[in-house]
């Protein structure tokens, strides 16, 4: 399979679901601006609700956003009714050769099917001296999240359903695919902080398939599968309620390429 993902599903929860921490807002944004240039033509694709578009475009920003889902990008004219946005996949952009200053993805290149094909779009979009910035966030975990998420994959597993996501693997192979095709690349830390979360958060995001990787399991293997994580849960007696703190860190990988 290597169709990218439209997140048209999501529609009713995206939002409430994906937070924007004040630290990327206060730190992130102006790094974001910064590495792109005064004045510079940004495009993010994968633009979606504009949960990252919307505050760039209230620093100033001269962006256009671009993402598979209208309905999505519906939300952002909603919230920023002069945002310019154009529906496209990422690996077919309705952009002239070197006519973008800074080109912007933010957790998205894991649903872009032809993720490869999409990076080289970039590059032809790109002028001269132009960048690429990959936004993404880092979790150092130390909690029960990773064990609670693994167990649902295993009996997910069981069944022989594996929780699917089209596009790049992680950062470490899209910056391998970068070098390949001549980018120089740079990772810049920008701010690292602490989130607190809930037990209950987690599973109640595995029970509402907020996470694109669970939209694909059949209802009736969903449903069983559902049932034998929450009795898993009952038995291992997790307080659903405590607080866990986790370690975020907001890093942004920049490409440039020669052309």
């Amino acid at each position: 399979m290597t169709d990218s993902r439209s997140f048209d599903p999501a529609i009713s929860f995206y939002d409430a679901t994906r937070d924007f921490p004040a630290e990327v807002a206060t730190h992130g944004i102006p790094a974001i601006l910064d590495i792109a240039g005064p004045g510079a033509l940004i495009l993010d694709v994968g633009t979606g609700s504009g949960r990252v578009s919307v505050p760039l475009l209230q620093h100033g920003a001269n962006l256009i956003g671009c993402d598979l889902s209208l309905k999505m990008m519906g939300l952002l004219r909603s919230k920023y009714s002069s945002a310019r946005r154009a529906q496209a996949n990422a690996s077919c952009l309705p952009f002239p050769d070197q006519s973008i200053d800074a080109l912007l993805t933010c957790h998205v290149m894991h649903v872009v099917g032809p993720w490869r094909q999409a990076l080289r779009e970039f590059q032809r979009v790109l002028k001269p001296g132009g960048v690429y910035i990959n936004a993404r966030s880092e979790r150092y975990e130390t909690s029960p999240r990773r064990q609670i998420r693994n167990k649902w994959s295993q009996i997910l597993a069981g069944r022989g359903i594996h929780e699917y996501r089209p596009g790049a693997k992680n950062a470490q192979e899209l910056r391998e695919e970068l070098l390949l095709m001549g980018a120089s690349c740079q990772e810049i830390p920008v701010v690292r902080f602490n989130r607190l979360y809930t037990i209950r958060s987690v599973v109640e995001g595995v029970a509402n398939r907020v996470h694109s990787s669970s939209w694909d399991i059949p209802e009736d293997v969903f449903k069983v599968s559902l049932a034998e994580f929450l009795t898993w849960l009952h038995q291992e007696t997790i307080d659903l309620e405590e607080k866990y703190a986790e370690t975020v860190e907001f890093v942004l990988d920049v490409a440039t390429f020669s052309n």
